[in-house]
């Protein structure tokens, strides 16, 4: 009788540092993980393990997954769902952290939940008074899925959508962010670095952000203009202008407009032309092209320039003759075989004229 009771802390010592094996995952419901970030300053993360289907198809939704009783959302440990900032589901506010996620399943509509609790086994000691947060979600029909699955199936510069996806089903929710607001945060850290006071690019980036997406334009002017300082450049004065006009200042636009196009080489007037042209100002890229020419004579680009204004205006003659002195000035072989391609145009729409 002393002997086992010796033995009985040697055994429990051996027990407690034993060594176990990697062995593949029981029922073979493999362990899956899946990212994806939104604007590059927030990141949805869902860890799961994936069971199969495994001959059971028909008997998955109702049967194996019981309709109205808490589920996992996968096999083995918690799902988790993890995000990297403040998101919204559903209109609700969810604070960056990691969530167990479990759902309970109905033939017409599905109560998605997130729990505070994340590390626990199963929904075996799911506890309601744990969740965070309930929503609700309309199951879909969808191509068969062998293998349960979440998905990204949706991807915008502020939100995404998450899938469920098993046997012929699928449910959905969207993810928001307050992506602009996380994006204008991180500029404003990076900013503050040499890359900000000593660097025109970085501001101009920044400010450009602002124009292009039409958000926070005084802090936009802000940045246009401390890149101005660091140093003037056709493309930061163009974009303080743009900023300045989105604010009301139409005078103070004219004059960073006007600067700008004083400062400009024969490669920011044919560029700055062309993206005229894109917005169907045709008159004002005309005189952009024609002040190019007249400042800087003859080059490929300022000919260029001047053939696809009259191109623009439909006048072919004209286009033709530049088109023309274009190909002459041309140095390389692509600008040729374009120059080559767009007299064949010009002269085609003439011939058709003269039908």
């Amino acid at each position: 009788m002393k002997r086992s009771v010796l033995l009985l802390p040697l055994l429990l010592h051996t027990f407690l540092n034993a060594q176990f094996l990697q062995a593949p995952p029981d029922g073979d419901n493999q362990h899956c993980r899946v990212s994806q970030s939104v604007s590059n300053v927030a990141t949805v993360t869902v860890d799961y393990h994936s069971p199969d289907v495994d001959g059971r198809r028909g008997a998955i939704w109702g049967h194996l997954v019981p309709y109205g009783q808490v589920w996992r959302a996968g096999a083995n440990e918690n799902t988790t769902i993890e995000f990297s900032a403040n998101a919204t589901i559903g209109g609700h506010a969810v604070p960056a952290g990691k969530y167990g996620f479990f759902a309970i399943p109905g033939e017409r509509e599905w109560t998605l939940i997130l729990s505070k609790t994340n590390s626990a086994w199963g929904a075996f000691a799911y506890e309601e008074s744990e969740d965070l947060l309930r929503f609700t979600a309309v199951p879909q029909k969808s191509e068969y899925s062998e293998y349960l699955s979440y998905e990204f199936t949706e991807r915008k510069p502020s939100y995404t959508a998450l899938t469920l996806k098993w046997e012929d089903l699928s449910v959905s929710f969207h993810i928001e962010f307050a992506a602009y607001e996380l994006v204008i945060e991180s500029f404003k850290a990076q900013l503050k670095g040499e890359i900000g006071l000593f660097n025109w690019e970085g501001c101009h980036q920044a400010a450009q952000y602002c124009l292009d997406h039409g958000v926070f334009p005084e802090q936009g002017l802000e940045w246009a203009r401390q890149s101005v300082q660091v140093k003037p450049q056709f493309t930061n004065l163009l974009t303080r202008s743009k900023l300045e006009q989105a604010l009301g200042d139409a005078e103070a636009a004219k004059s960073s407009y006007e600067l700008a196009i004083k400062m400009a080489t024969p490669n920011d007037l044919y560029y700055h032309g062309r993206a005229l042209l894109g917005e169907e100002k045709t008159e004002e890229a005309m005189a952009i092209f024609q002040q190019n020419h007249a400042r800087y004579g003859d080059l490929f680009l300022t000919q260029l320039g001047l053939a696809r204004g009259y191109r623009a205006k439909q006048d072919y003659a004209a286009a033709l003759q530049h088109f023309k002195a274009a190909l002459q000035l041309a140095e390389l072989p692509r600008q040729r075989t374009s120059m080559e391609r767009f007299i064949a145009e010009m002269e085609a729409k003439l011939a058709e004229g003269d039908k």
